[in-house]
């Protein structure tokens, strides 16, 4: 592979004058663009989606195999994102006398539609000296300009590629060497011209054999509500996408055929990395499948927790920021919000998810709703609070470590930590939750927390006249030193 750079900067010394650093560069191969949709184009998920997802990632330079920040695979499309930073985070320093390497975040958002369109939406936020940002596709052959598209051949594979942003780009195509072993190609190469905090590069490829009567994907790049929407209408659907720049929020996705009928409602894309490969998809789909049906599953009552209300009407629990793991169709996390909480809800099903959104909506509340596994959380700043109504209890038995690790990332010293669990000392029936002892709550958490409480009381549950599993209502205190 040939080397490219991302950003570089030569290290001066302070009375020198600064020198300007090389535009920022993305890349991307085309053959390996060709052999993915060949081989991940069906339904069926792979144990080696995420690997091969990751080589695509790490095709620009500075990104690395395994730095991927979200990921998800499932029957419809396949959703990768991964990010680089400067180690501290921050831009140059702007004092006077400074001379520091420029810092910059650079993300690569990579959204595969099967069975043959991909979504290349490359981000970075630079220091703002640096010259205009490009974005390179490699081809063995000649790629050709007609119109908005671009036509490359590899071997009997056509790949068309679109660039939506930036919106004027200037492209040009030229010869490239990628390597001492390997054999000469070429280059497309689109820039942008914007000196800026931020460039974007928004490309749509399609992948069609050769002489295929497959009509190109035309896709379409529209604001609304302050959001970038792309449409992208094929032979047989509609995927339609909203693309907020990485800061933001992850973006949703809904795919309907041509027809109209809709095949995947609308729903977020991950905030972090999900269970993946064939195991993974399989977990996914049966936690997702218990919000799907006409009637609720059995946890989801429909109004907030009695544990909950009366911690906020006692004054235990004040407004401020606050993360509810395993928020499901989000009652209780809108309940939060109505009361002035500043709210993340994170889930693991879409389709909670979906419901919640539409719950926040109805309520005039705002909510930030995250696709996650609480046990590869993304990196989040820490709360005041952490509520957790029926996601430890479940999650225990698979990784309790990765769990205390995530609540530890999410706390602070003084966090509050409000948690209701499954009761070992149930008697009187046998379903619901999984259950655990008073040892081993308290042996989970005290290496991090303090109690302030430790009592017995019952889930709700929707099931009308019928008495809830016995649980245990804990409100603990993150402690200033271990």
């Amino acid at each position: 592979m040939m080397t490219l750079p991302i950003l570089l900067s030569s290290c001066l010394l302070m009375a020198q004058p600064r020198v300007s650093p090389p535009s920022p560069v993305f890349y991307l191969s085309g053959p390996e663009i060709v052999k993915f949709a060949e081989s991940f184009g069906s339904a069926a998920a792979s144990d080696e989606t995420l690997e091969q997802m990751s080589r695509l990632c790490k095709e620009t330079p500075s990104f690395k195999p395994n730095n991927l920040t979200a990921f998800e695979e499932n029957r419809s499309f396949v959703y990768a994102m991964s990010s680089v930073s400067q180690p501290d985070g921050n831009f140059a320093d702007s004092r006077p006398g400074l001379r520091r390497e420029p810092a910059f975040r650079l993300v690569r958002r990579l959204i595969f539609l099967k069975p043959s369109t991909f979504v290349v939406d490359d981000q970075l936020e630079v220091d703002p000296s640096t010259r205009g940002a490009q974005w390179l596709l490699y081809s063995r052959t000649k790629p050709a300009v007609s119109g908005q598209l671009v036509r490359a051949f590899d071997e009997d594979r056509e790949l068309l590629c679109q660039t939506l942003l930036p919106q004027r780009p200037i492209r040009q195509i030229g010869q490239q060497r990628r390597g001492v072993e390997q054999a000469q190609g070429y280059v497309l190469r689109v820039e942008s011209k914007e000196t800026s905090r931020a460039a974007r590069f928004l490309n749509v490829l399609q992948v069609r054999r050769r002489g295929d009567s497959v009509s190109a994907a035309s896709a379409e790049l529209v604001t609304q509500d302050g959001q970038p929407r792309l449409t992208i209408k094929t032979d047989q659907h509609v995927f339609s996408l909203t693309l907020p720049p990485f800061q933001m929020d992850a973006g949703d996705i809904e795919i309907s055929r041509n027809g109209g009928t809709i095949l995947l409602a609308r729903r977020p894309l991950p905030s972090g990395k999900l269970p993946h490969g064939v195991k993974g998809v399989g977990l996914l789909e049966q936690w997702d499948v218990d919000y799907q049906g006409k009637q609720p599953p059995l946890w989801d009552v429909g109004r907030p927790s009695g544990d909950l209300i009366n911690a906020v009407e006692s004054g235990t629990l004040r407004p401020g920021r606050v993360v509810e793991l395993g928020c499901g169709s989000g009652t209780d996390a809108v309940y939060l919000a109505g009361r002035g909480f500043e709210v993340t809800g994170i889930d693991i099903a879409p389709t909670a998810l979906r419901l919640a959104q539409q719950k926040a909506i109805k309520a005039g509340v705002r909510v930030r709703w995250l696709l996650a596994d609480v046990l590869a959380l993304p990196s989040l700043e820490p709360f005041d609070l952490i509520y957790d109504r029926g996601c430890y209890h479940e999650v225990r038995a698979i990784n309790f470590k990765a769990y205390l690790e995530a609540v530890g990332r999410l706390s602070r010293p003084g966090t509050l930590f409000l948690l209701l669990a499954g009761n070992a000392n149930e008697m009187l029936i046998d379903y619901g939750p999984p259950r655990v002892t008073e040892e081993e709550l308290r042996a989970d958490f005290s290496a991090l927390f303090d109690f302030e409480w430790l009592r017995e009381s019952r889930f709700e549950i929707a099931r009308p006249g019928a008495i809830g599993p016995l649980a245990w209502s804990a409100l603990l205190r993150r402690r200033s030193k271990p």
